[in-house]
Order: C-alpha cells, then sequence, then structure tokens
C-alpha cells in the first residue's frame, strides 16, 4: 500500500541571520556590478593575465628546445659528441649587437640542426 504524502519530510530552510556587520549598509545579492571604468585593463577586472612579453617568450621557447635537445640525447648518447663540439665552437665566436635570448635561440637551433644531420629521423622531435 503507498505511503501518504504527509509521511514525506518537507526540507528545512535555514534561518536568515543578522548581518556581521550591521553599522555597514548591505548590498542585496540581485545588484548589478556597476560596469568597469573605460580606463581599466583586463587584468584588473576580468582576472586576466596580459600577454607574456617577447623575452618572456623567448625565454620560454628557448627552454622548451634545451629540454628537447637533452632528451634526445639521453636516449641517443652517440649524438652527443656532434652537438658537444658544436657547443665548443659556439663559444668561441662572439656576436656583437644580438640581444642575449636571440644569440643562445640561434645556438640552440643550431645543436638541433646537427641532431637532425645525422638522424634525420628525430625531426619530428623538433617540429615545434
Amino acid at each position: 500500500m503507498p505511503r501518504p504524502d504527509h509521511d514525506i519530510p518537507q526540507p528545512v530552510r535555514p534561518p536568515i541571520l543578522p548581518p556581521d556587520f550591521p553599522d555597514i549598509p548591505q548590498n542585496p545579492s540581485s545588484e548589478l556590478q556597476p560596469p568597469p571604468s573605460p580606463t581599466a585593463t583586463p587584468d584588473k577586472f576580468a582576472g586576466t593575465v596580459p600577454a607574456p612579453s617577447e623575452h618572456e617568450t623567448l625565454r620560454r621557447e628557448n627552454g622548451r628546445l634545451r629540454d628537447k635537445i637533452n632528451e634526445v640525447l639521453e636516449k641517443h648518447p652517440e649524438l652527443r659528441d656532434a652537438t658537444d663540439e658544436i657547443a665548443l665552437t659556439q663559444g668561441l665566436h662572439v656576436e656583437v649587437g644580438t640581444p642575449f635570448l636571440e644569440r643562445v635561440r640561434g645556438k640552440l637551433q643550431e645543436r638541433a640542426r646537427a641532431i637532425i644531420e645525422r638522424r634525420p629521423d628525430l625531426e619530428r622531435l623538433f617540429d615545434d
């Protein structure tokens, strides 16, 4: 036999509590926030982060390329001689006027090309 509806417990609403700071007027929850000022930047209001600078991007790319080179050399130690030879000759040349991060990028790319010349099948690892 089905149970009567009056036996089903009804949800209980919590009591309305007084505000923590009665001296300060409370905003009704339905009130909309005012629009941001026209001079506001997105990171102040939307919580977004501004785009990284060119230096940060280049630094991050150099780090990824260096990590890939080291990873390849760990898996294929026979390639270490070629890259070490290039690294030694790179230290002998000084480029004037080229920013530091760009010089590092060029040297890393040269080491990656040396790996690819000796093992073309590994080119896929440097496709980024």
